[in-house]
């Protein structure tokens, strides 16, 4: 009798606890493996999970499955849609009791800040099938790059993903301006500068090269759009008096709520900004340099 009521007992407090204060169902289908008979499908996956937009591209859907019997004769259907449509269908043979299948699928993305819906179907044997929902984000590209606004260091300007979205500055270049990672050798180019460090800038100038017994000195123009902030500051000759390469300590920049003040010594900027560096041959304003790079709160 005390097991029946026991019994009884439960029947009515696990819906109640699954339901109410504790878990809903459809937490449990969230933590749980989705089972398909005698298989289980988890760890859905998109690889990249971001894309940039108006590009087509190449995206692995992978998930695990686990068959509990051990029983391999079947062979598993993947289907994967974008937005209600297939865009892929393939048949894998379950080969081992516990793996990872991964399908490639191509993706073409509007130009465009979004989310694309996937759905995942897994079908097994005749009647055996669950679906399972993905997501990839899409980040604008407006210069169509392949290299997302984001993450890109010259957001208007096409270039190429190996130098962060910007053009490569032609070979014979004979001057044009860096943003660098300092001037103790080796130096290197940076496309990122984090907020709260200050700029480091080159300029290669065989022109301004005056006095060959005493470093000259230059001076550069650095500017943010977005807060219409503008620092100007001066960079000396270095590696002796007579190389005609200059290099400099710019403005610190700063993130603030407060309008920005030209000239005072901080950049105004905000996470995600692109500083714009200028310098132009006095003696030839046809010939100018400018170098772009891209502004965040972390690395």
């Amino acid at each position: 009798m005390i097991k029946r009521i026991l019994s009884v007992g439960l029947l009515f407090i696990l819906p109640v606890l699954v339901s109410g204060c504790f878990l809903t169902l459809g937490d449990l289908d969230k933590i749980f493996p989705v089972k398909i008979g005698p298989a289980s499908i988890s760890n859905i996956r998109v690889e990249p999970a971001t894309l940039p937009g108006g590009v087509t591209q190449s995206v692995t859907v992978s998930f695990a499955y686990n068959h509990e019997d051990g029983d391999l004769g079947l062979k598993a259907r993947v289907i994967v849609k974008l937005s209600g449509a297939t865009v892929r269908e393939e048949s894998i043979n379950l080969e081992k009791t516990s793996d990872t299948v991964r399908v490639p699928v191509t993706v073409s993305t509007p130009n465009t800040e979004t989310n694309l819906s996937l759905e995942v179907v897994v079908v097994i044997g005749d009647q055996m099938s669950a679906s399972l929902p993905a997501t990839i984000h899409v980040a604008a590209d407006d210069d169509r790059d392949g290299v997302s606004n984001r993450e890109d260091a010259c957001p208007n300007e096409a270039g190429g993903p190996a130098n962060m979205g910007c053009p490569v500055p032609p070979a014979n270049t004979p001057e044009c301006i860096w943003f660098v990672d300092g001037w103790t050798p080796p130096i290197k180019q940076v496309r990122f500068v984090r907020v709260g460090r200050q700029i480091f800038a080159m300029v290669n100038e065989p022109d301004e090269n005056i006095d060959t017994d005493v470093p000259d000195v230059v001076f550069a123009w650095v500017m943010v759009p977005h807060t219409n902030d503008l620092e100007v500051f001066r960079l000396t000759e270095i590696g002796g008096s007579n190389t005609g390469i200059f290099a400099g300590l710019g403005p610190l920049l700063v993130q603030r709520l407060t309008p920005a003040v030209q000239n005072d010594g901080e950049l105004s900027v905000w996470d995600g900004d692109t500083m714009l560096l200028f310098y132009g041959d006095v003696n030839n304003f046809s010939q100018q340099c400018m170098a772009q790079a891209r502004v965040g709160l972390g690395d």
